[in-house]
């Protein structure tokens, strides 16, 4: 079975928010961050157990300074274990890259050899989508640039071909964000937001496909603090997908980098923890 699914499937039934995506000092684009430690003792106070999901990009795995660098890897490991020897729940993840097939082909193969390898140091693996056309679309001056050279239709086509990509690649036990391609829709974005971005048939057809695959699917909070403005996905999709699949299965993640986001978001945390599970 998916291990994903037993972890949602107990936290469900102990009545135990969780939030399994967060980031510690040892994600690429965390400058300042906390370590695993203290997300642990925040969310003991909290009363939320945290889940880890530290960026995996496999185009880094050369550089010697990258934590899942094999001569890194066993001491970030050993650090996750060592935190949680003081009687902290907590799970250990990864939040995946998955690129375009047509771009870099390699890097998936390198990423589904290197997934394969260190599975047992990990309680699930989850995939996502930062890349189009080679550029960040999850960067605002990466996605203006991109849109100098492409259309943003040209954008979403590329996106959600390589989501449906990476959903049936079956390297994932979750999925994140999947209508991420909509950041920076809205006031203070880059593009308007369109009213059928929140039930792009798109998106829908993703979360049909990943529980077709027991694919767990994030349900991110993260979204109230970009121009979009709603979670991901948009809550007229989850809550239809929950309505018409029963068996489909999301966990909670606020995406916070730090311990003060972490904080700041219990509150939405718990509360969708109940409408996912109420």
């Amino acid at each position: 079975m998916n291990p994903l699914i037993s972890i949602v499937r107990d936290a469900v039934s102990n009545q135990q928010p969780i939030d399994l995506h967060l980031h510690t000092r040892s994600s690429i684009d965390v400058t300042d961050g906390n370590s695993f430690e203290e997300f642990m003792i925040a969310g003991e106070r909290i009363g939320i157990v945290p889940g880890f999901l530290d960026h995996f990009q496999s185009e880094y795995l050369d550089n010697p300074k990258y934590p899942f660098h094999d001569d890194n890897i066993g001491a970030y490991v050993d650090e996750f274990r060592q935190a949680g020897e003081s009687g902290y729940k907590a799970f250990l993840g990864l939040e995946v890259d998955y690129y375009s097939n047509d771009v870099h082909p390699d890097r998936n193969a390198r990423t589904a050899e290197w997934l394969d390898c260190h599975k047992d140091d990990f309680d699930y693996f989850v995939g996502t989508i930062h890349d189009v056309f080679d550029t960040k679309i999850t960067i605002m001056p990466d996605l203006k640039r991109l849109l100098k050279r492409h259309s943003f239709q040209e954008i979403q086509d590329h996106y959600y071909q390589t989501l449906d990509d990476g959903i049936i690649s079956g390297l994932f036990n979750g999925f994140a964000h999947p209508d991420v391609v909509y950041r920076f829709c809205g006031n203070g974005g880059v593009l308007p937001l369109e009213e059928e971005y929140s039930t792009d048939f798109r998106t829908l057809a993703a979360l049909e496909s990943c529980v077709s695959r027991d694919i767990v699917i994030e349900l991110n909070l993260r979204g109230f603090d970009h121009p979009w403005h709603d979670t991901y996905p948009a809550e007229a999709l989850f809550r239809k997908i929950k309505n018409d699949s029963p068996g489909a299965m999301f966990f909670t993640g606020s995406d916070s980098h730090d311990v003060t986001t972490f904080d700041r978001s219990a509150p939405i945390t718990k509360k969708y923890f109940q409408v996912l599970n109420g």
